[in-house]
């Protein structure tokens, strides 16, 4: 890395120290490039070397941006090509190659006869940088307390609690490495294979408890996912098929996750632990294809099977040694489902003016994991009752009917109805039916207007009864999911254009979405998602752009619960509206060799959660979000290989969170929290860069 970076320094200055000189020799010989002359086939493209600097490593700003501190970064940028007369051609190509988020890929291969490629990236997933905690071993698979630690019942009674807490970040760093080739065999055949490596490295937060005593803890992550892609394909003059196969792979290095109690509680456990996602795999077979037989029938459609599996050692049921070894009906799980997908879709002119189109599904997941009794522990402390495991299976089967007929020259009108059955085990209703129609206008009243009316309805209906599962503790029979509820869905979408010139055009886009769970007494009862969106655009040159924008959506959620395990008795509203208003200008040449640009945008959201007992109203303190974020950038060209570019970002973001806002790792009696809080920052950013094209 440091030898990287050096040669980015060195790069970088001899930019700096060179290129006047260059610029003055290529403008006193240089000659004018015709555009008709033959192609050139040397390598083209550019590198770019230079220095960004951050004032402050905010997580929310630096959320996969790849800055892992504040202050000053190397960077630099490759994107270079070269094709060949004979049909060969390789490219390079590197975005971001000094910070933690960074892309690189190289290309190559002869036209029309093989392709190859190597993609290799790094994200970095910035969480929280305001989470303390107590244990040591972070990132590890074992965190312990400080050997000084004292019990206590409530975080109140934690005497060294202050003095142990130290700051943490939780933070994720994926890395994916990506392989494939592709080549040709004569007209018809082409091979297609590729691998992708995706590692994910870091720490992230889960909840352990023992009892009604409860720690948020840093979890480890550290896992690699495997996966394989082949395929075949066969390209006739009226069909082609492809036979392909997806393997996916997942190995997770840690175990299990193992703490130190730090509450006294009954039964007096020292430790926890939890297990770990367990290794399992995907494999998938299947065959597509398209065909047009004649010039007013065409089809497509795929059928796949595939298996999930997964067959990891159980850990042992818990690790209290009061409670003693609990037996397990087996050594491990034995997963194993099934899945099975089919479409087929047809689309058929039955006049010049109509076209047809019919399409049928069926989507299987059929669940074998063996069923058995297992003893379950309470966290850790007491051993209850034996239960059976539930594999969860589903059945889905539909189609579609739709009809697109031109009504005028500038004006379509298309009409369908689809139909979906879902059959489901080991969930509270056997079966859904769902009736789906839709209305769609598109019409052109002008040469400069555009206009599009669509409508829909979708009716979901259970067949049978909702019969809650058994379940410790058990469910209000009148509690209804909001997945396999009876749901009334209403929709309009309206979106337009219109051209005021060939410089001036404007854009609405409109949705209106209502869901109705009319036979649901406790649960989400209904919910409404408005959102429109107004844009502009303007170029009254090649070397002037400008645009703005606006979008408000607003989402309403209606909730009925019940304190009393019957009838609902209080009622709670969700009302979230977000407002977006951005824009910008790009200009070029308005000054000779210069390209400014300005992007703003500010986002406010703002969200309100109310609760009606009947006896008092309770209203929740707002949830607040502002955002603004501003970028200005220049490149000045010196020559017609020479440019330097400046860059300054901008940024001020706020929220208040009363979840979090104000919660000390002691403010809750039973729960050792991480004291997270709220970000609240301004954020100034700058970058200045060297760019050389050939």
């Amino acid at each position: 890395m440091l030898a990287l970076k050096s040669q980015w320094i060195l790069s970088f200055g001899v930019a700096l120290a060179i290129s006047p000189a260059a610029v003055m020799a290529e403008t006193d010989d240089a000659t004018e490039e015709c555009e008709a002359c033959a192609f050139d086939w040397e390598p083209r493209g550019y590198v770019e070397a230079g220095v960004l600097w951050l004032e402050d490593d905010e997580p929310d700003f630096t959320n996969y941006r790849g800055f892992d501190r504040d202050g000053l970064f190397l960077n630099g940028a490759i994107d270079v090509i070269e094709r060949n007369e004979d049909g060969t051609y390789w490219s390079l190509q590197g975005q971001n190659l000094g910070l933690g988020s960074r892309s690189a890929a190289i290309r190559g291969g002869r036209q029309g006869a093989v392709d190859y490629f190597l993609d290799y990236q790094e994200l970095n997933h910035d969480l929280y940088d305001s989470t303390k905690t107590v244990f040591s071993g972070v990132g590890s698979e074992r965190l312990e307390l400080p050997a000084n630690w004292v019990r206590g019942d409530t975080t109140k009674d934690l005497t060294r609690l202050d003095v142990a807490l130290r700051n943490i970040d939780i933070e994720l760093e994926r890395k994916t490495l990506a392989t494939g080739l592709r080549f040709f065999q004569g007209e018809n055949w082409d091979y297609n294979f590729q691998y992708t490596a995706d590692e994910r490295d870091g720490t992230r937060l889960m909840g352990g408890s023992f009892l009604l005593r409860s720690v948020i803890l840093p979890e480890p992550v550290d896992d690699i996912t495997h996966r394989f892609d082949l395929s075949v394909g066969y390209l006739a003059k009226l069909w082609q098929l492809r036979l392909a196969y997806h393997g996916s792979f997942y190995d997770n290095d840690n175990e299990s996750l193992t703490w130190d109690n730090p509450f006294t509680v009954p039964g007096d456990a020292p430790r926890g632990r939890s297990a770990a996602a367990p290794d399992n795999s995907f494999n998938r077979l299947m065959l597509s294809g398209a065909f047009r037989p004649t010039r007013w029938l065409s089809g497509s459609g795929h059928i796949a099977v595939g298996r999930l599996e997964q067959d990891e050692s159980f850990i042992p049921a818990t690790i209290n040694p009061d409670i003693g070894p609990v037996g397990l009906p087996r050594q491990n799980l034995d997963a194993e489902v099934n899945t099975l997908n089919a479409r087929l879709r047809l689309t058929g002119n039955a006049t010049r003016r109509l076209t047809l189109k019919a399409e049928g599904f069926f989507d299987e997941r059929d669940n074998d994991t063996p069923v058995d009794n297992y003893r379950q522990v309470d966290t850790d402390l007491f051993l209850a009752e034996l239960r059976e495991n539930r594999p969860y299976s589903f059945e889905k089967s539909g189609g579609e009917l739709s009809a697109d007929y031109r009504l005028t020259s500038n004006t379509d009108l298309s009409t369908g109805y689809g139909i979906e059955r879902s059959e489901f085990t080991f969930q509270e209703v056997d079966a859904t039916d769902t009736d789906l129609y839709f209305g769609e206008l598109r019409t052109r009243p002008g040469e400069r207007v555009e206009l599009r009316l669509r409508l829909g309805w979708e009716d979901r209906d259970i067949d049978g009864d909702y019969d809650p599962l058994e379940a410790v503790p058990p469910e209000n029979p009148l509690l209804r999911k909001f997945n396999l509820a009876d749901r009334d869905r209403r929709e309009i979408r309206i979106a337009g254009n219109y051209y005021a010139s060939e410089q001036l055009s404007f854009g609405l886009n409109s949705v209106y979405a209502d869901d109705d769970y009319h036979n649901s007494a406790i649960g989400l009862t209904e919910a409404r998602d408005r959102m429109v969106t107004l844009d502009a655009s303007w170029s009254p040159g090649q070397n002037l752009n400008a645009y703005v924008y606006f979008t408000r959506q607003n989402i309403e959620s209606d909730i009925a619960g019940s304190e009393s395990f019957g009838r609902p008795d209080w009622f709670a509203q969700h009302d979230d509206t977000i407002n977006t208003f951005g824009g910008g200008v790009q200009a070029r040449e308005i000054i000779p060799h210069l390209e400014l640009g300005v992007d703003l945008a500010y986002t406010r959201s703002r969200g309100n959660i109310s609760v009606d007992s009947r006896t008092s109203d309770q209203k929740f303190p707002q949830l607040k979000a502002d955002r603004v974020s501003t970028r200005i950038y220049g490149e000045y060209s010196v020559s017609d290989r020479w440019s330097y570019r400046l860059d300054y970002w901008l940024e001020h973001y706020e929220q208040e969170d009363f979840f979090i806002d104000g919660v000390a790792p002691d403010t809750t009696d039973n729960v050792l929290t991480t004291g997270r809080v709220s970000p609240d920052y301004v954020i100034h950013a700058a970058g200045i860069s060297a760019r050389y094209r050939f």
